[in-house]
This record gives C-alpha cells, structure tokens and sequence, in this order.
C-alpha cells in the first residue's frame, strides 16, 4: 500500500467521519444543550459517545460484517421504538429539568468529570437503524468506489480516518456553541432546555408513532 494511496484512505476516512457525525439529530441537540449547560468538555462527552458507537458500526462494515444489517432490517420496528422510548426519556429529563450554569473557574472538571454522559449518546446512536443501516450503505459504495478493502489494513486506515473527521466535527461543533455560553442566563438556559427536550421527545414519539400505525 502506497503512501498517496493510504492518504486517500485517511481522507477518504475524514470525509467519512464528517458525514456522518455532520446531521442535525438527537446527538447533535444533546451536545447542544449539555455543552450551553455545563461547557465545552461537557458536549465534548457527547460527541466521544457518538464517536465511540459510530466507530463500533463502521467497523463492523468495514470488516464485511453484515449480519449486523441484516438484524437491524429484521428488528428495526422494535429497535426504533426502544429508540422512541430512550429520546422521550431523555426529553423529558431535560424538558422538567431546572438548569443552573457551571462556572468555569479552576477546579471544574474537564473531560473525565464528564465521562458518564458518553453512554448516553452512545445508547441514542447505537439503537438508530437507520444511522446503522445508512453507515453500511455509505462504507458499501466506498468499496466499490475503490475496488473493494484489499487487507485489514486499509479499513484500518479508512477507520482512523472516520475516528478524525468525527473528532474534528463534534470539537468545532462544541467550540463554536460553547463561544456562546458566556451570553448564557438560567432564564435563556432553561428555555432552550424547554426547546430541546421537546424536540427530543416529540421525535421519539413520532418514531413510535410512525412504526405502530405505518
């Protein structure tokens, strides 16, 4: 393997990682939110949750693993009403919730302070089929568009790739809303927690709504 050739794998990888970590959806309104609510390292969590379960799932389609896809298109009605379920749980936390700013001030705690926020958006990515299923269709036409993965070793490349992009979006993602936080009041931090826990819980329940009755 060449070194321009595995260049294109990383950036191919990159471009990858942007893709899918880009669209607006429930991850990218929770980083939001965390990140006006308790800073930077805060949302940074979230996004290390997303990273974590998307690179799980490209994994496994980058390794030729597809009886993944095939249980996800078996149990998608269910899994995306647990999915329901999971978003109107969460937006109702942050619906009700009464938030207070946390300061900045020396002492606070950075990324590890934070750490038990990455299982929920690892739990919010992993149980959306359609993220999952649209992942192994994304890595499906890079194959072929490449001729297909030769060795373990340019996934890897391909994967390290992904792992930067996603890294490099959720850090700007976080930065830019985290520029913001210094305008942040309680009063404005509470309405925008009215606003994002009801988007997320009315999105979850039209995903139950959508596989019952459709």
């Amino acid at each position: 393997m060449t070194f321009l050739f595995s260049l294109q794998l990383l950036l191919t990888g990159f471009g990858l990682g942007l893709v899918i970590s880009a669209p607006v959806g429930p991850v990218n309104i929770l980083c939001i939110q965390r990140t006006l609510a308790r800073g930077f390292w805060a949302g940074v969590a979230i996004g290390a949750g997303a990273i974590c379960a998307d690179f799980v799932i490209s994994a496994m389609a980058a390794l030729g693993i597809s009886a993944l896809s095939g249980l996800m298109k078996s149990y998608e009605v269910e899994i995306q009403i647990i999915g329901g379920l999971i978003l109107i749980g969460f937006g109702l936390k942050i619906f009700f919730s009464h938030p207070r700013l946390f300061g900045s001030e020396p002492g606070v705690p950075r990324l590890r302070g934070h750490v038990g926020a990455m299982p929920q958006s690892f739990l919010l990515t992993i149980t959306n089929p359609g993220a999952i299923l649209g992942i192994f269709a994304i890595f499906g036409s890079v194959s072929s568009a490449i001729g297909g993965f030769e060795s373990h070793l340019e996934s890897l490349m391909i994967l390290i790739g992904l792992l930067l992009g996603a890294s490099f979006w959720w850090i700007c993602l976080t930065r830019l809303i985290a520029a913001f936080r210094g305008k942040m009041t309680e009063k404005r931090l509470e309405m925008i927690n009215k606003i994002a826990g009801f988007i997320l819980a009315g999105g979850g329940a039209g995903l139950i709504v959508k596989n019952i009755l459709f």
